[in-house]
């Protein structure tokens, strides 16, 4: 029997972070269990913990940069490992895992890493090996170690698989959009964080916004503001409400990766317009056509021409695709909750691979 009054402190880094572990710490909470988030203030995290209900401290702001990342790094650490000292908890938790795994380490507390993405280089090639358990989708394209765990699935089927979401239709008067009107959502990254230095996105942000506003009705989301020229088009609805309209949108295009999967795993046609290359990425876009990535801005105004030409057509397509995804994908925040409380048992995880043998987890 897997144990269920477990303690778990989860480091936070962003806000995708607080919508992985969100359903987690529910199942967590209702076993008996305690949960703490250790928060750290970039773009909406600590109005999305708010929103959520969820117990939280706050330990560090968002450094800019490598050097600036460097400073937050010693300083989250620091703070954290006091943080866990006081809490006491049975296992840590994060995704890239840059606090939990030295932390763990220092204090012989283990931690599960959960993380998708492959170039961040750097920072996997130090962090996994401090890790107990690095858990990693089945379609991760890096090297894998003796402590990695591969399973089907991705890190936004933890919240926006249909046991975990159900869409809100009435986002649509939220936003101002009338009945069945088509309209698409953009959104725009910084490229400060670690995992995004050295790649690029839109050439020209104002100018494919504009252009695509001459054929479908665009919202902005940006994670440092929007430039002026595009202020009229920032999405009014609250961070908390951003799934709601993404499963709502005729598309989704940005330089976001996160919420491209995120549209993706919803059934709304996703353009990633980024240079990065990405396992699951390309998974969602080969396997299942559900996400496209094109690096080229005009590319991607290409693609987006053709979706908002027929946006009812499009949709069902995307809407049958989606349903073979789901056919062959996990509930992820029951395959988390399941492997934190192995790694308390002493358990060895299972590996979920096709033609592995192991456990699956539970429903």
């Amino acid at each position: 029997m897997l144990a269920a009054a477990m303690r778990v402190l989860i480091d936070a880094l962003h806000p995708a972070h607080v919508h992985f572990f969100r359903p987690v710490a529910g199942m967590i909470a209702q076993g008996g269990g305690e949960v703490l988030f250790a928060a750290r203030e970039k773009e909406v995290t600590l109005d999305l913990l708010r929103a959520f209900s969820l117990p939280h401290e706050t330990l560090s702001g968002i450094g800019g940069g490598f050097g600036g990342l460097a400073r937050e790094l010693g300083l989250r650490l620091a703070r954290f490992t006091a943080l866990a000292r006081r809490f006491r908890p049975d296992v840590l938790a994060g995704i890239m895992g840059p606090v939990i795994a030295p932390a763990g380490r220092l204090l012989r507390i283990p931690s599960v890493v959960f993380y998708d993405t492959e170039t961040a280089r750097a920072t996997n090639t130090w962090v996994y090996p401090m890790a107990t358990v690095v858990a990693t989708p089945e379609a991760w394209r890096g090297p894998t170690r003796s402590n990695q765990v591969l399973y089907p699935g991705y890190h936004e089927l933890s919240y926006l698989h249909p046991a975990r979401f159900t869409p809100d239709p009435r986002v649509r008067a939220e936003l101002g959009v009338d009945g069945d009107e088509p309209f698409a959502l953009v959104r725009l990254v910084s490229f400060e964080a670690s995992h995004d230095l050295g790649d690029r996105g839109f050439t020209d942000r104002v100018g494919f916004v504009q252009s695509l506003a001459r054929r479908i009705r665009v919202f902005v989301s940006a994670e440092r503001g929007a430039p002026d020229a595009l202020r009229p088009y920032v999405l009014p609805t609250p961070p908390d409400r951003l799934h709601h309209v993404l499963a709502a949108a005729t598309f989704y295009v940005g330089e976001g990766a996160t919420t491209a999967a995120e549209a993706a795993v919803l059934g709304t046609p996703a353009v990633f317009v980024h240079t990065a290359r990405l396992g699951y990425m390309l998974e969602l876009e080969r396997r299942y056509e559900l996400l496209f990535n094109r690096p080229r801005q005009a590319d991607a105004e290409e693609l987006c021409a053709g979706w908002a030409r027929d946006p009812g057509a499009t949709r069902e397509r995307f809407a049958a695709r989606r349903a073979a995804m789901l056919a062959e994908r996990l509930d992820v925040a029951a395959f988390a909750r399941d492997l934190l409380a192995r790694v308390v048992e002493g358990e060895r995880p299972p590996d979920l691979r096709p033609g592995r043998p192991g456990p699956a987890p539970a429903g």
